[in-house]
């Protein structure tokens, strides 16, 4: 891939937090973004003020035709669709073009036209959150160092790797038929884990008054460290990693008067109970009991 001597001709259609992030990242690492094109003319005037553009449109036919690399950053549903439009309508030298998208559900098959047309085509995904309630710079400054899904061909793979280290991360591969798998965990990594903060917050309100999870953060950073930096067996603690079937109880009797919040607990404890059991820290019979307890007929 080119240094920053020789920089790459970049375009960019999604100018939303995904997009304009990716592309201040090239940007900063010395390649042109050359043309920037987003269905809001506001979004696209943003991005290319941070990339020094001065190509920004909502016209596909406005994409520069001298682009070496296109970002496509579009909702998932509107991809394939619109890669058909940018190949029908745009005026690329498609046989020297490199193509991904940045979903992380859906594989390079989204861009089937492009490889029609001569492209080399791939999806990158960053493995990270883009919330909307922060600054670019604060974005920016949470890509450091982070993963990036690969799928694509073999042949690809090298260009990958060197495009997530331009972006200031690293590539691990993701094989085509578990694109949906790999999204799944990364949707129980972040998604999901945001909803358990969410039963955090709702459950402190019955006994704190204002801002309530900032009580619980060092409790919440100190468990993903050490799931992180050993494993969930490990990391694991609390009542069923212990066996302690009175207080899993106790538990229930509180959270039976809300459904949602019962069938959540339950759900996550048999799944705490199946890491507690494969890391060996409770008894079969201790196991059998929370089993039980735990089960909705318990």
């Amino acid at each position: 891939m080119p240094t920053r001597t020789k920089p790459l001709n970049v375009s960019l259609v999604g100018a939303g937090k995904v997009g304009t992030t990716l592309a201040v990242l090239l940007h900063r690492r010395g390649h042109k973004i050359s043309s920037i094109i987003s269905r809001s003319l506001p979004d696209a005037r943003r991005c290319a003020a941070r990339v020094r553009c001065t190509t920004f449109s909502t016209l596909i036919s406005d994409l520069a035709p001298a682009t070496e690399l296109l970002m496509i950053a579009t909702p998932d549903e509107a991809i394939r669709d619109l890669s058909e439009l940018i190949c029908r309508s745009a005026s690329l030298q498609f046989r020297r073009l490199r193509v991904f998208h940045t979903s992380g559900a859906l594989t390079s098959d989204e861009l089937q036209a492009f490889a029609g047309m001569g492209a080399r085509t791939f999806s990158l995904h960053p493995v990270q959150t883009f919330p909307r309630g922060i600054s670019i710079e604060q974005q920016l400054a949470a890509m450091k160092g982070i993963s990036y899904g690969f799928e694509g061909s073999r042949e690809m793979k090298p260009f990958g790797s060197k495009l997530a280290r331009e972006l200031g991360g690293k590539i691990f591969p993701v094989p085509k038929e578990e694109k949906v798998l790999y999204h799944l965990a990364c949707v129980f990594a972040s998604n999901y884990s945001v909803a358990l903060l969410g039963a955090v917050d709702d459950l402190a309100a019955e006994f704190i008054a204002g801002p309530r999870l900032q009580h619980f953060r060092k409790l919440i950073e100190m468990s993903v460290r050490s799931a992180v930096r050993s494993s969930p067996g490990e990391a694991l603690t609390g009542p069923i990693a212990r066996g302690s079937s009175k207080i899993v109880a106790l538990h229930l009797e509180q959270v039976r008067r809300r459904k949602d919040l019962d069938l959540l607990y339950r759900a996550i404890g048999l799944y705490a109970l199946k890491i507690t059991r494969r890391a060996n820290k409770i008894s079969s019979r201790q196991a059998s009991v929370l089993r039980k307890i735990l089960s909705k007929g318990g």
